[in-house]
């Protein structure tokens, strides 16, 4: 095709399309990025009905962070057409695998399965059901590493909507589908456990669990028959494997596994796998058994500036546009992280891939698939955006797809020049799903949460490299905190499913947990008073945060806030404590010595983490869904200005001396650099923004000031920053 401009796109190859609209790799000017970018039909533009919901939905979508579902860049309307941005990924679809390889090896079909369960109960736990859950839908990555794609028929739960759109595309795919989708009625996460154990019966036996033509044959049989049982088929499967297909396939939901983590971990439970492994000491400076990482910088160029990966035009159109072998060099995302949209509100459930990709290690001969993480369709959401914006608003800044740093002009007032921060170019590996990292009270160490293998990962500052795993027995641990003398980390555990939730003790001398105190719902960031006597926890679903003695592990108070506390964070004094209230909007302000609220700051959209400065009487917070940062003046508690940062920020830090706060912004792969001494915040505060790698969760400052590190969820890396002079 010739190329032509959309917006900000280029629009370089059509490489499929469908009811729902076509699919372009296109190359984004404004992010200097590959892209596969989705054009709807016109049509829906004008459907005020639909944009509504797609409004909607969209935000419930936008919660979604699991590291196994495919994250979307942006998505808005142009020239009246609505449009989704979605990355370019590496891999291939597990139904082209199964049509290649045939039948899986039992214990590969559930470590697959495991994956997907995991992405499935992040879904669920906002709400949010697949109803399309295929092989197609499936990609099968670097080491087996899976992502989920085409949540763009996902909706919230409740009762059925039509199954049809408007252009009379069904809503799932038949062979997959539970039979109450047939019987209308409510559905819930129960019919994607269904799918879900249709395509574990596809991959044992490279059959499908029922066939037709029509939609009446696989109606029929979807309602009334059995499914073969796998080891009737291929004898080399473990007859408990029939069970829990069969469990997973009942006809009533309320027979089949509550939940995909309960259905994946009865799966395991056949093969004998556990969900984490032992604790691991790794001696010296070993990182053997590591692929072995690349730089942004490194990558060989794209055409135009792009990444490093290879893409060419399609052999088949289908939910994940399947593309042939490798044959001309083309780009795919320079370091500007994708998400899973909101990277923390719901960490993995259950047990680790194979090994820990690292998609930008050296990666055997695929061919290459283009995921098309969306197909829209009428009364239907886009999976994991925000806000439908015409091109003609005023945009965030966002960070040049280069490794290099863009910074302002120093505003005049300020006497000494703004430092430039640096990016060290070698990605270190920080395990699979590396959610949280803190830094110990020396500045020696690193601890990494790592939700998905139920560890901590530990790094030595000084090489860079790991030298112990802690295993997490409670299970996935989600946020860490130190006490002030450095002997115990805090660690906040909870998994997608909301039937674990505690905050963990570790001893910090030992690496091991000496203690479990069992919390009321999700805790998020704990927080600990100076004198180190008590424990801060935030309570996310019971809006409430309660107050742990630390000698004695008992809960001393409990503090109603707004909805949905997130980050805490103390004034210097220890008097006062800041509160994120991410679904309020809200700054809570509480009384430590009373446990009493003392007031509520309206800020931005979804503030997401806070964080109190030091040496200034500011309080600086992230709002997520209109991708600001809010400075708030500690005397006054009056907002002193809002910031455009990168887009969907997620938290942030403050320097050592207190000028500068670090905002890392998850939807692109950013961290955004504020100036608080700046002459005019509104205009003079962001002073550089630093393209780190994909889906960046969390930063720590180093006490000395001197360097920081950025966790990539996506990745399974961490990103060193030089911030010091």
């Amino acid at each position: 095709m010739t190329e032509r401009q959309f917006g900000p796109y280029v629009l370089e190859e059509l490489i499929g399309a469908g009811s729902m609209g076509e699919v372009y790799r296109a190359r984004n000017t404004e992010h200097d990025r590959w892209v596969a970018l989705k054009l709807l039909p016109e049509a829906l533009a004008d459907d005020l009905d639909y944009q509504a919901r797609f409004r909607h939905e969209s935000l419930v979508a936008a919660r979604l962070r699991d590291p196994h579902v495919i994250p979307i860049h942006d998505f808005g309307e142009i020239d009246g057409r609505l449009f989704i941005d979605m990355r370019l990924v590496d891999g291939e679809d597990l139904g082209s695998l199964l049509a290649s390889s045939g039948a899986l090896p039992a214990r590969r079909a559930v470590d697959l399965i495991d994956q997907i369960a995991e992405a499935l109960d992040s879904a669920h736990a906002e709400g949010l059901v697949h109803r399309d859950i295929k092989p197609s839908n499936v990609l099968v990555g670097a080491r087996d590493f899976v992502y989920v794609i085409d949540f763009g028929i996902a909706r919230a739960r409740g009762p059925a909507y039509t199954s049809l759109t408007a252009v009379g595309a069904t809503i799932g795919t038949l062979e997959y589908m539970a039979p109450e989708r047939f019987r209308g009625g409510d559905v819930d996460g129960r019919a994607d456990v269904y799918s879900l154990s249709c395509v574990l019966a596809e991959c044992l036996t490279g059959q499908r669990p029922f066939s037709g033509d029509d939609l009446p044959s696989l109606m029929y049989a979807h309602l009334t028959q059995e499914p073969a049982s796998p080891s009737s088929l291929v004898p080399t499967v473990p007859r408990g494997l029939d069970d829990v297909v069969r469990r997973g396939m009942a006809k009533e939901p309320e027979d089949r596994f509550p939940t995909a983590g309960e259905f994946a971990a009865a799966a395991r439970a056949v093969l004998g796998q556990a969900t984490a492994g032992p604790p691991t000491l790794i001696t010296g400076a070993s990182t053997a058994g590591r692929a072995p990482a690349q730089t942004p910088a490194s990558q060989p160029p794209g055409p135009r500036g792009g990444g490093g990966e290879t893409f060419v035009p399609p052999r088949a159109a289908t939910g994940g546009l399947l593309v042939g072998p490798p044959s001309t060099p083309g780009g795919n995302d320079p370091p500007s992280g994708e998400p899973p949209l909101n990277p923390i509100d719901d960490p993995s459930a259950s047990g680790p891939p194979a090994a820990p990709p690292q998609r930008r290690g050296r990666r055997r001969p695929r061919r290459s698939i283009v995921v098309v993480a969306v197909a829209l369709l009428v009364g239907v959401a886009a999976a994991a955006v925000l806000v439908v914006h015409p091109w003609s608003r005023t945009r965030s800044p966002t960070p040049a797809a280069v490794a290099q740093t863009v910074q302002k002009a120093a505003p005049a007032a300020v006497a000494t020049a703004v430092p430039i921060p640096s990016i060290v170019p070698t990605p270190i590996p920080a395990g699979a799903d590396p959610t949280f990292v803190v830094a110990s009270r020396d500045g020696r160490q690193l601890y990494v949460a790592n939700g998905a293998t139920a560890t901590i990962t530990v790094i030595d500052t000084s090489t860079n490299e790991i030298v112990a795993s802690i295993p997490v027995s409670a299970g996935p641990p989600q946020f860490l905190a130190f006490s002030p003398d450095g002997s115990r980390i805090y660690v906040s555990v909870w998994n997608a499913a909301k039937t674990i939730h505690a905050l963990a003790v570790v001893d910090a001398n030992t690496n091991k947990v000496i203690s479990t105190v069992p919390m009321a719902s999700r805790p998020f960031l704990p927080a600990v008073t100076a004198d180190g006597k008590h424990v801060y926890v935030p309570n996310h679903d019971t809006g409430d945060i309660v107050v742990v003695d630390t000698e004695t592990l008992k809960v001393v108070a409990d503090i109603k806030v707004p909805a949905n506390p997130h980050w805490l964070s103390f004034t210097p004094d220890g008097k006062r404590a800041y509160v994120a209230d991410h679904e309020s909007n809200l700054l809570s302000v509480i009384d430590t010595g009373t446990h009493k609220v003392l007031t509520t700051i309206p800020v931005g959209r979804s503030p997401h983490s806070v964080a109190v400065n030091q040496t200034r009487p500011l309080a600086i917070n992230v709002n997520y869904d209109d991708s600001s940062a809010t400075l708030t003046d500690t005397n006054t508690n009056k907002v002193v200005a809002t910031i455009p940062v990168g887009p969907n920020p997620q938290e942030v830090a403050w320097s050592a001396d207190g000028r500068f706060a670090y905002v890392v912004d998850v939807a692109n792969g950013s961290v955004s650099v504020i100036d608080a001494s700046a002459t005019d915040p509104k205009q003079d505060a962001v002073t550089a923004t630093l393209p780190v790698g994909h889906s960046p969760s969390s930063i720590a400052v180093l006490p000395d000031g001197k360097s920081a590190y950025v966790a990539n969820m996506a990745d399974g890396t961490l990103t060193e920053l030089t911030i010091g002079r």
